[in-house]
């Protein structure tokens, strides 16, 4: 899976990929209404996942189980094995309680995912966006969390991951006085 990571970090790490196939995000200018920013990160993602030769799926449903239905943000799967292989949250993040509640959720998200896939995924990736400078979420909790799993909001304990990797990812675009949104970097944390 670390050729996986490598690539991905290439790929999004040099803004060349997302100049080319959404320049809304670095060269237009993108306004903070509704849930574009949302719609954009997933379709950055889940062409990504096509870029780098997965069959990638928005908004894919995990099988059933204990908890709430789940549809993560990007899944994609592997040609050969025909099973998931990346599962992807993308989220807005202000750095409030409230927010780091968000992503919270969402990693709860991707380690129930991870299990109804039975373990197959081998990379979650929580993938996060915000605009200027806000506090960084604790990502050493949220390794913790996705390590030794944690109670899901109907109860239900969810184990951590077991041979599956994290990789936590940020957006940061700069606010301007056009109020559109400029993606500025993209970085990442590995657990």
């Amino acid at each position: 899976m670390a050729d996986t990571v490598t690539r991905i970090k290439q790929e999004l790490s040099q803004n060349a990929f997302i100049d080319k196939t959404f320049p809304m995000l670095t060269g237009w200018g993108v306004k903070d209404e509704d849930v574009l920013i949302h719609s954009l990160g997933c379709s950055v993602w889940n062409t990504l996942g096509h870029q780098l030769g997965f069959m990638a799926v928005v908004e894919a449903p995990a099988p059933s189980g204990a908890g709430n239905d789940i549809r993560s943000d990007s899944v994609w799967f592997s040609y050969t094995t025909r099973t998931p292989e990346v599962v992807v949250e993308f989220e807005r993040y202000d750095g409030s309680k409230s927010d780091k509640a968000k992503l919270t959720s969402k990693l709860m998200n991707l380690l129930e995912a991870y299990h109804r896939w039975n373990k197959k995924p081998s990379l979650l990736v929580l993938s996060f966006w915000s605009k200027d400078v806000v506090s960084a979420p604790d990502i050493r909790e949220l390794n913790q969390l996705a390590n030794y799993g944690a109670t899901n909001s109907k109860g239900v304990f969810i184990p951590g991951i077991d041979g599956a990797q994290l990789l936590i990812n940020r957006f940061f675009f700069e606010d301007t006085v056009s109020q559109k949104l400029f993606l500025q970097s993209v970085s990442f944390w590995e657990a």
